[in-house]
């Protein structure tokens, strides 16, 4: 499953309650994203979540493992805590910057144990 979200900035020639619309808007996007990603990490999925900023070009990715779970982060990606994904999206937001927020579940190879939880040793 794959979600994303398009934050984008209001136009140099927006009125203000056209910028208000914007950010409320945005807030809206924001907070469905961090909706998902507490939901996804409450399930137990594994997934990684991109943030993109389109107005510097950086990207930062954050691979999220389910609870318990002893694999080691192989990926060019960066192990965080839920907390730390949230914070740096609410940081993202309130600057009001052109920003896409990715969420991509990842789906391991492999025969899952009995109790569908495949992290874990049978």
């Amino acid at each position: 499953m794959k979600k994303i979200y398009f934050l984008h900035g209001p136009d140099n020639g927006a009125t203000v309650s056209g910028k208000w619309r914007n950010r409320l808007k945005n807030t809206y996007k924001g907070t469905d994203a961090i909706r998902d990603v507490i939901d996804w990490a409450a399930e137990g999925r594994e997934f990684y979540v991109a943030l993109i900023n389109h107005e510097d070009g950086s990207r930062r990715v954050f691979h999220m493992n389910p609870p318990g779970c002893p694999e080691m982060c192989t990926d060019f990606a960066t192990k965080r805590p839920v907390i730390g994904v949230i914070d740096q999206i609410l940081k993202m937001t309130s600057r009001n910057a052109n920003v896409d927020i990715c969420l991509l579940e990842r789906k391991r190879g492999g025969k899952a144990s009995s109790d569908d939880q495949p992290w874990r040793a049978a």
